[in-house]
């Protein structure tokens, strides 16, 4: 029975296979009556097309039969829901007679054992078969010819192109991520443009390496770099087809195309492969040539090498790869783009079928697989970025810009660290709490613009923003082991890291500290044996070298120990400390804690400027985790360094820390601040500070010696706190120091709880050690007279148990007529 499923040949030149339902393209529109046998591009089925005309003259096409393909047995037949019209087109096969003079063409068919002839006239029809035929066999012959000399004058240059093979060697190595990894040698994160894999050949699959040998060169294991045979086979299909059907490059040669770094279609470019092919079989070994081409070799959507195509397509790994996912991967070398499963789904999964069917008939997989392709495309879902680049490996993007820095400043100046890349960065963070900071920081600031804790508000008309900044609420964390100058962990700001936010502000920004730098004040003067715990001092306005501090609320108490004005964190207090030091002493022990270069203390330190009691100076949080790190470490501050190494792919050493100072803070590797008594003295009056910040309120429990700070107009709010091997400095506030947080925003409600929480899941984690301090030199206890602040006896009424240095523990037994004692009421009330 006639079929008129292709009736619209003549109309519109698209075929329609009776077997696969697939439409095609063809490559000439039949003009005149005849019977066409047409062969389908997917299938490879053909089919006969009767072209008559009509009463009108017209050209009217129907399908009268079909004949079973037996010439290519191995290709599958397309699914029967296919309807794409592909490229390239198809040819139209006819078979023709000539009777001497006749112009007429004789076209034969075979349907069902009746055989059909049409005789067309010819006399206006173009007579091409015959010659295109001995042209394309004159090709054929003369290609042969070409290709055998062409050989033979590539194997006798090859020698010398082995000559510059080490070069050409080098290139596999480059491309590859550099890896940032924790104290524990677990994965931080990755640097890369361009991400090749980097695994070996025995840790991929060995049904891997089937499937891609299978499809892309079967003959691998066999040949010397050129596959003479699929050369020949390609150009017989190519020819016979009048198109591009089939390639003959070797997995060899595609290597060579890789390192050339060459994508021009040319002789030239084919001839420099070939050459490079022979050289590469020559000097690797199978293996190696497998396994960098499998790391090499583009899969579509950034990703190189099977690894990190399997990461991207199937979030798996190679050895978790199923038997379609392989063939997709291997589908994808030949035209990454064209054959994507998500930019072109219905091209991937022909390409997919035609390949099962193949890799079936050679046994490399089961021939069951073809009924569960339709589902896998089904199953398979996009990821949620277009390329490899959205799924770049970092949890810690601050560290990570840091650590790239670091690295070009590490190499030669005229190293590419992407080109060249495979470096192994070691550093000394631990993973899992670098993770909980970033996390933390973000819920935490959003918890305080919530619940209205900070509000933005103008506090100065001058502005100081700068185009690298961010307008957002910010923060800044950094801890250290202080026993080693080891980060612990390090995060830069509040918002995600992003090309408009990539100021890190724990190392990169310098902001002034409040009464958090009284610590450091505290422990000048008592290093110096000026002040002690237990020294009294008055709590009251006054005027110190022109200037008039204040406490916050405008609140006096009178007079009090040096531990109780600590923990109320009195400014008049702080300020007659300052004075009692004097510039000299203030600038040695400032230059001690901050910038013991000569050079850097010039341009920090402010002499003259009484304020600098007070914390206004602009430190780092870095530097003020250091600071505080002193006394927990027996008075001795080691330097800072995140990196421990840094190993170039060739296994040399780079960068080292011993001899480097990461951070540029011009400080030597180990300097002695104060004394280790000092050292203890202060942590015991930190401690009493710390418990009065608030930091018990979030749920921690653990000791902790810190204080809070916060500047005028709550411009900026701390909170630094030490404990053995572990300091810790957090900081809240706006890149722009024109706007304040609000009344409600100080040290003890924003900073404090934020340093509270992480250290409290620091040590569910079991990631903080739990020493107790250590110092060479102990600080000693005595009883002493609250009133006097001089050693009790049995008339003092108001006794506490006190700690001193050597040098500052009190002699002299108190003298007070305790019967007196009201005096103090008396100026409470005043003040």
């Amino acid at each position: 029975m006639k079929q008129n499923i292709n009736q619209d040949i003549v109309k519109g030149g698209v075929f329609v296979c009776l077997h696969c339902q697939s439409k095609s393209k063809l490559s000439f529109v039949p003009r005149h009556p005849g019977v066409y046998k047409i062969s389908c591009y997917y299938c490879k089925k053909a089919t006969y097309v009767h072209v008559n005309q009509d009463q009108n003259g017209q050209l009217q096409s129907y399908s009268i039969g079909e004949k079973k393909n037996e010439a290519n047995p191995n290709i599958g037949t397309e699914d029967k829901n296919t309807k794409k019209i592909s490229k390239p087109l198809l040819q139209i096969k006819k078979a023709t007679h000539f009777d001497g003079d006749n112009q007429t063409k004789s076209t034969t068919a075979l349907y069902n054992g009746i055989k059909t002839t049409v005789q067309t006239d010819l006399s206006d029809y173009p007579q091409k078969k015959s010659w295109k035929i001995q042209i394309f066999l004159g090709l054929l012959v003369f290609l042969l010819l070409s290709l055998s000399g062409l050989v033979f004058i590539v194997y006798q240059r090859y020698q010398e192109v082995e000559a510059q093979i080490t070069e050409y060697l080098l290139e596999l190595d480059k491309n590859k991520p550099t890896l940032i990894t924790d104290r524990n040698g677990k994965l931080i994160s990755e640097i890369y443009q361009k991400k090749i894999s980097a695994m070996k050949i025995e840790d991929y699959p060995s049904k891997l390496i089937e499937v891609v040998t299978g499809v892309e060169d079967r003959n691998f294991f066999s040949h010397h770099g050129i596959d003479y045979l699929a050369i020949l086979r390609a150009a017989y299909k190519n020819i016979y087809s009048m198109g591009y059907q089939q390639g003959a490059s070797t997995i060899t040669q595609q290597l060579s195309r890789i390192l050339l770094k060459d994508r021009r279609k040319s002789l030239l470019r084919k001839y420099k492969e070939a050459e490079l092919a022979f050289a590469l079989e020559s000097k690797l070994s199978k293996k190696e040539i497998l396994e960098a081409y499998m790391n090499q070799v583009y899969l579509g959507h950034g990703a190189f090498g099977f690894e990190n195509a399997a990461s991207y397509y199937f979030a798996k790994t190679p050895m978790e790869l199923n038997g379609l996912e392989m063939i997709l991967l291997a589908s994808l070398a030949s035209a990454p783009n064209k054959y994507s499963p998500f930019k072109n789904p219905d091209i991937s999964k022909t390409r997919v079928k035609i390949l099962v069917n193949a890799l079936a008939k050679k046994e490399i997989i089961p021939s069951r697989l073809q009924e569960r392709i339709d589902e896998f495309y089904r199953k398979l879902k996009p990821p949620p970025y277009q390329t490899v680049f959205g799924a770049r490996y970092d949890i810690a993007p601050y560290v990570t810009e840091h650590i790239r820095e670091l690295l070009i400043k590490s190499v030669d100046s005229s190293t590419n660290i992407y080109d060249i890349g495979g470096y192994h960065i070691e550093t000394t963070l631990l993973k899992e709490a670098q993770e909980l900071v970033s996390i933390e920081v973000e819920k935490h600031l959003q918890f305080l613009k919530k619940q209205g804790i900070v509000q933005k508000v103008r506090v100065r008309n001058f502005s100081n923003y700068k185009e690298h900044e961010s307008g957002d609420l910010q923060a800044a964390i950094i801890a250290i082991d202080p026993t080693s100058g080891e980060v612990l962990f390090m995060h830069g700001g509040g918002e995600q890291f992003n090309i408009n936010n990539q100021f890190n502000r724990a190392i990169q920004m310098r902001r002034q500290t409040g009464s958090a730098i009284k610590p450091i004040l505290y422990a000048a003067a008592i290093d110096a044996s000026i002040i002690s715990p237990s020294t009294n001092m008055m709590d009251a306005p006054q005027m110190l070298k022109g200037w008039n501090p204040s406490n916050y609320g405008m609140s006096y108490e009178g007079e009090m120990s040096v531990r109780q004005a600590l923990v109320k964190s009195k400014n008049t207090i702080a300020a007659q400390i300052g004075e009692r030091l004097g510039f000299r002493l203030l600038e040695k022990y400032y230059s001690d804690f901050f910038f013991p270069d000569p050079e850097e203390r010039n341009k920090r330190f402010r002499k003259e400027d009484l304020t600098i009691a007070l914390g206004t100076l602009e430190i780092s949080p870095l530097e003020m985790a250091i600071a505080y790190g002193t006394f927990s470490n027996d008075g001795i501050i080691n330097r800072p360094y995140l990196v421990k190494k840094i190993t170039s792919s060739s296994g040399e050493v780079v960068y080292d820390h011993i001899e480097g100072d990461e951070f540029q803070l011009k400080i030597p590797p180990m300097r002695r601040v104060i004394k280790a008594d000092t050292s203890e003295v202060m942590i015991s009056l930190m401690k009493s500070s710390a418990n009065a910040s608030g930091i018990r309120r979030v749920g921690y429990t653990s000791v902790v010696a810190g204080k809070t700070g916060t500047t005028n107009d709550n411009v900026d709010a701390w909170f630094v706190g030490t404990r053995p091997r572990f300091s810790m400095s957090v900081w809240v506030g706006y890149d722009d120091a024109s706007f304040g947080m609000g009344n409600r925003a100080m040290g003890s409600t924003t900073a404090t709880p934020l340093w509270g929480n992480l250290a409290k899941k620091l040590d569910q984690m079991k990631l903080l050690p739990k020493d107790s301090f250590k110092f060479s030199t102990r600080a000693s206890w005595a009883s002493i007279c609250k009133d006097s602040g001089l050693l009790s006896t049995d008339k003092c009424h108001n006794k506490v148990m006190e700690i001193f240095t050597r040098s500052s523990k009190p002699h002299e037994a108190c003298r007070l007529p305790h019967e007196s004692a009201n005096t103090k009421e008396v100026l409470k009330t005043l003040f």
